[in-house]
């Protein structure tokens, strides 16, 4: 089963406070959880208008469900230009519900391929 989670990450300045970190702060917040990508680009562009209010957000900066290839847009962010020293991720990922011990299976049976692969293919390197 797959879900779409929707964050906004910040990243900006702040005193610095001893760990070594020199004043670098991430903050990250989820939005939502939605059954398909539809919903989340959706409510993505909402979010998209509210820090609008508050950052320079370019017209097309957007997601949007068919872009580049044919694949959605999951990442708007303003790194292009700085608002008051603050940047911002929004992002789109896919979550991934599965069985533990299918998955585990899937990747040592493909790591196996893999061996194998190698070995086969070995002549040529």
């Amino acid at each position: 089963m797959t879900k779409e989670i929707l964050t906004v990450e910040f990243r900006y300045m702040n005193i610095p406070d001893g760990n070594w970190d020199g004043g670098c702060r991430t903050k990250k917040i989820t939005i939502g959880i939605y059954d398909t990508i539809d919903d989340a680009i959706v409510r993505g562009n909402e979010i998209l208008d509210i820090l609008s209010r508050y950052f320079e957000v370019r017209a097309d900066d957007k997601f949007k469900l068919y872009h580049i290839f044919g694949h959605p847009t999951r990442l708007v962010t303003n790194t292009c230009y700085l608002t008051d020293d603050i940047q911002y991720f929004a992002k789109i990922e896919q979550l991934n519900f599965e069985d533990l011990t299918i998955t585990i299976d899937d990747i040592n049976k493909s790591v196996k391929q893999y061996k194998l692969y190698k070995r086969n293919n070995a002549d040529g390197l």
